[in-house]
């Protein structure tokens, strides 16, 4: 028998891709990644799932969908996520709700700058809380529902400071980034067997609200001089990556890192 007989086949341009499919996003009612994420899906027809530590962002956002995704279905949740218990409560939501998951996107991130010998061990352990533990609690919360799904994928977006930070003081995110592609890579592992796809993605600079409120001038210009295309980048331009890795279109595609803006 031809292997040819057990690949899916491909969607087509004309079809959404997410179509019945259902997909969570975590960080999902900042301006950035995580709700520009949230947003294609929807256009793309899935079911989506929203989460975000703020109740008053969630709360916009969910008004937000619900206006312009009228027919689609929305569950939004505040959880702080790196708190296990509220990880956990939030995939029985997902259960009740909608008895399935087929996509996780990890896009929680957390940068206190702080020079090395400066960096706290308080600091540290909120910087790897948001942006490493809680791309754990996820997939660990995700999996029996991944397991169940006929295309089932992770998403994890790390950031170009896992391999080559500033020296602005990132100590505690590059090394809570560099883990989510270590991570990345045991999930893509153990979850091959499962039919579990897990891949990353690697942006550079990329734009929101944050970069000019708030951040450092010189982070944010030594990071846009590596920047080979002479700009910033777009979260739509994340999202679009995101969306491909999640789709039948990486079907054979698992433990990989996409650079996006680097």
């Amino acid at each position: 028998m031809s292997s040819e007989a057990t690949v899916p086949p491909r969607s087509t341009t004309a079809a959404r891709r997410f179509t019945d499919r259902c997909a969570f996003v975590n960080a999902a009612a900042g301006t950035g990644i995580g709700g520009t994420v949230a947003r294609a899906l929807l256009r793309e027809g899935a079911s989506v799932v929203v989460t975000d530590v703020s109740s008053r962002r969630l709360k916009r956002l969910e008004a937000e969908l619900g206006e312009a995704f009228p027919d689609s279905q929305v569950l939004a949740r505040v959880a702080d996520a790196g708190d296990e218990s509220a990880v956990g409560a939030v995939f029985d939501d997902v259960r009740a709700e909608f008895g399935r998951l087929d996509l996780l996107v990890n896009s929680v991130g957390l940068n206190r700058l702080s020079a090395f010998p400066d960096t706290s061990l308080e600091s540290w352990n909120a910087v790897l809380s948001a942006s490493l533990t809680s791309h754990f609690l996820h997939a660990r919360a995700a999996w029996p529902l991944l397991q169940q799904s006929s295309a089932p994928a992770i998403v994890n977006i790390s950031s170009l400071a896992a391999e080559a930070p500033v020296p602005f003081g990132e100590v505690a995110y590059a090394a809570a980034k560099g883990g989510v592609l270590g991570l990345t890579h045991s999930l893509a592992a153990e979850g091959a067997g499962h039919g579990i796809r897990a891949n990353a993605v690697m942006p550079g600079l990329i734009w929101n609200e944050h970069i000019t409120n708030g951040v450092a001038r010189e982070y944010v210009e030594a990071y846009r001089a590596r920047q080979p295309l002479g700009r910033d980048g777009e979260p739509e331009e994340v999202a679009d990556v995101v969306l491909f890795l999640g789709s039948a279109e990486s079907r054979h595609m698992t433990g990989q890192v996409l650079r996006v803006a680097c």
